[in-house]
Formats: structure tokens, C-alpha cells, sequence
């Protein structure tokens, strides 16, 4: 390999965590966003770099290009699914990676990666690089050529967008947030109507990637539609955890030890002080979900028990006079 290869390796893998991290704010799907990356790779790899000055920023701009450009076709691909499309969970590790942490660096929420859908390829691109990347309006008009007072624009106009669709201005009481979810998880495994009820606002917003057919409640006709969505999921599964999702805690439904749905909750204060769930997003689309079972699912337990299990067992040296009360 020459020097310059080398140092063309060494530039793209300084970034490729960051990279990874844009792509997927930008598609909602990892395996797309890796595509992305790998693209973006070639592309590196053949091109003439002489006059490159920066590469981190030359590499950021092809990303969010070629992303721009794959997010124009899938969003064609998903408007024709009669289920509907929700955003792949990025689940939190227990040992982050380099991707992982820079994802954490460009925090958002997965009801916010949903909302995103919502806003065109550029619009996207403007606000994910301002608001999760920091990037200022003169350096996201140079990626997006376009003048820096018309990426303020756009970045204002989306932002308007989102807080139409739903988003929230400000994060919940994150202890207050887990108390709710730890309520739900409980609600769900017993199986407890009333006590869903208790937790959602008058009119929440649920969203399913699935259609979900279950018998209607005559005794709630108003809830019911919402509710009985939620408790036959819920019926499919064995147990419920919760669990981190870019940093937010959610619910993750177990069947045979594999993750077959997660539940993104939005909460918010209402008038009596008390918070309420408002908005439940609801993955259950196995593609969605192979990220989540490479974390969480049964092979990647079965696979940490057997490291645990072939680690050497530490030894204890013990003189003949060594106390021992044979009767503790």
C-alpha cells in the first residue's frame, strides 16, 4: 500500500464512526446507512484527493450527498408500504462502540427520527446537520450548495414542520420519563387495561409499523382502537424489559428470548403536575429489528454466556490455617 493510501485509510477510518452516524439520522436504517458509508468509501478511495484540504469535511459532504440521493429512493419505497414505515432502533450498548458513541454525540430522539420522515431530502439533511452535528449555515451550504441564508431558512422551516407534526420543544424529566415506561412495561405484562389507561393522555397518537388486528372494547369505544393495539402486541410476547434507545428508555418485547417489538414512548407534563404518555411508536418488523437482537437477542446472550463461561476461573491460594466457620 502506498503512503497515500495510508493516509487515505487512516483519514476515512478518523471519521467513519461520525459518518455512520449521519447517514443513519439521515435513512433511519443502519444496513442503509452502512451502504451509504461503504459508497462513500470508494468513492474516497478513487478520487483524486491532491487538493483536498480537510477530509473530514470533504468526506461529510459526499455522506450527506449520497445520502440525500438514497433517501430519494427508499422515500418512494416506503410510501408504498401499506403497513407503514418506522425508523430502525439504534439500541444502546452496554459496551459502546465507535459508532455508538457517535451517535450519542448526535443525540436525537427516535420519535424525532420518526417526525424526520416527514421533511423532504434537503430539509433533512439541513436540519440533521445543524441541530445533531452542529455544523453552522456556512458549512452546511457548501455540502448542500446552496447560499447560507437560504440553509437558515430551511433549517427554520423544518424545524416549524416537526413542531407541527408533534415534536416536543424540550426533553421530559428524564426520571419522570423512566418511572412511566417501568409503569407501562408493568401495565403490559399483567395485562392491565386500566392501568394503560391510567398512563396515556386523553388522545394519544400510536403508531405501528404492522397492522394489528384485536376485538374492540365496547365498554371504552373511545380508547379502544389504541389500546387493545398495544395489549395484543403485548399478548404475542413473553415478557417485557426496558431497555435504552439512543439514550431514552422504551419497552422491548421478548418472545423465546429474541426482541420482537419495542415501544418508543413520548411523555409530557400535563396541567395536574403528573406526566402522561402522548405518543407510542411501535417497531415490529423483524429487518427493523436485527440490530436490537444482535444486542439483546438470544444468540448474542447464548454468545456472552459462553465467553463468561471460558474465561479462566481465578485462583485462591489458601494456607492450611485459613479460617473457615463451618457453620455460616
Amino acid at each position: 500500500m502506498t503512503e497515500q493510501g495510508i493516509d487515505k485509510a487512516s483519514s476515512f477510518e478518523a471519521v467513519r464512526a461520525r459518518l455512520l452516524a449521519l447517514a443513519y439520522r439521515m435513512l433511519g436504517s443502519r444496513a442503509e446507512a452502512e451502504d451509504v458509508v461503504q459508497d462513500v468509501w470508494l468513492k474516497w478511495h478513487l478520487a483524486d484527493t491532491q487538493a483536498v484540504q480537510t477530509p473530514a469535511a470533504w468526506l461529510t459532504t459526499i455522506t450527506t450527498r449520497t445520502a440525500i440521493d438514497r433517501l430519494r429512493h427508499v422515500q418512494r419505497e416506503r410510501a408504498s408500504q401499506a403497513a407503514g414505515w418506522l425508523p430502525e432502533p439504534w439500541l444502546d450498548e452496554v459496551a459502546p462502540s465507535a459508532e455508538e458513541l457517535a451517535l450519542r454525540a448526535a443525540e436525537m430522539s427516535y420519535g424525532v427520527m420518526l417526525l424526520l420522515e416527514r421533511l423532504k431530502p434537503d430539509e433533512r439533511a439541513a436540519f440533521v446537520l445543524h441541530e445533531a452535528f452542529d455544523c453552522d449555515y456556512a458549512e452546511i451550504a457548501r455540502i448542500l450548495e446552496r447560499t447560507p441564508a437560504a440553509c437558515r431558512q430551511i433549517v427554520h422551516r423544518a424545524k416549524a414542520r416537526l413542531q407541527r407534526a408533534g415534536a416536543p420543544l424540550e426533553r421530559p424529566d428524564p426520571a419522570a420519563h423512566a418511572r412511566i415506561v417501568e409503569r407501562l412495561r408493568t401495565a403490559l405484562e399483567a395485562q392491565d387495561r386500566t392501568g394503560l389507561l391510567r398512563l396515556f393522555s386523553d388522545a394519544p397518537e400510536v403508531v405501528s409499523d404492522a397492522p394489528v388486528c384485536a376485538p374492540v372494547c365496547a365498554r371504552e369505544p373511545a380508547a379502544a382502537g389504541w389500546v387493545d393495539t398495544v395489549t395484543s402486541l403485548a399478548q404475542q410476547a413473553s415478557s417485557a424489559e426496558v431497555v435504552s434507545i439512543e439514550g431514552n428508555m422504551c419497552v422491548a418485547l421478548f418472545l423465546e428470548g429474541d426482541v420482537v417489538g419495542v415501544l418508543d414512548v413520548w411523555t409530557h407534563g400535563v396541567t395536574d403536575g403528573s406526566t402522561k404518555i402522548i405518543s407510542l411508536r411501535i417497531v415490529t418488523s423483524a429487518a427493523r429489528l436485527h440490530a436490537a437482537n444482535r444486542v439483546l437477542g438470544r444468540a448474542a446472550v447464548a454468545e456472552l454466556l459462553e465467553r463468561i463461561q471460558q474465561r479462566p476461573a481465578p485462583s485462591i491460594a489458601m494456607r492450611r490455617d485459613f479460617p473457615v466457620d463451618v457453620h455460616a
